[in-house]
């Protein structure tokens, strides 16, 4: 277990799987119902920042699956940067 501060235990697991949770639903909220692109955007921009988060923990990981949390840290990122971006052009 990767202990941070406070020895809080911190999993990227469940961050990783936040991000492309959020990437997905945003990238599928704006193709399904195109008049809700600025929730796309929002998605999008949170799921941004808990990929981030995933990729800094895991980067740190103590254990041999730190190569599968960066993994999903960035097909998370991608998938909300898709949705960030593709939001923004479908809202301006």
């Amino acid at each position: 277990m990767n202990y941070d501060y406070n020895d809080i235990p911190r999993n990227p697991l469940g961050f990783g799987l936040f991000s492309l949770f959020c990437g997905v639903v945003g990238t599928v909220i704006l193709f399904a119902f195109s008049d809700m692109a600025l929730i796309s955007v929002i998605l999008g921009a949170i799921g941004m920042v808990a990929g981030g988060f995933t990729m800094s923990h895991a980067n740190h990981f103590p254990t041999n699956d730190r190569l599968k949390y960066m993994g999903l840290a960035g097909a998370g990122i991608l998938t909300s940067v898709m949705s960030f971006m593709f939001g923004i052009a479908a809202w301006a």
